[in-house]
């Protein structure tokens, strides 16, 4: 698999708010913090970096996900 090219390296970037129930399941399933792991650009998926994104769906994608743009390659198709 190609590395995406760069849309664009991540600064502050922030989880979307989602209901705190919603949160909390996807938390005890993973045992990550997904607001945490967007916070520090890793994937809440694989635990690699996330900082370079193909596009601003892509971006936004991992902002609701937190999944990496490997991650979202495999879970949605490239």
């Amino acid at each position: 698999m190609t590395n995406p090219q760069p849309f664009g390296i991540m600064n502050d970037m922030k989880a979307t708010q989602k209901n705190p129930a919603l949160d909390a399941f996807l938390s005890m399933i993973t045992g990550k913090d997904r607001t945490d792991t967007v916070a520090s650009a890793q994937c809440a998926t694989c635990d690699g970096e996330a900082v370079a994104f193909r596009d601003a769906l892509s971006e936004r994608e991992y902002q609701i996900s937190g999944m990496c743009q490997s991650c979202q390659d495999e879970v949605f198709g490239k």
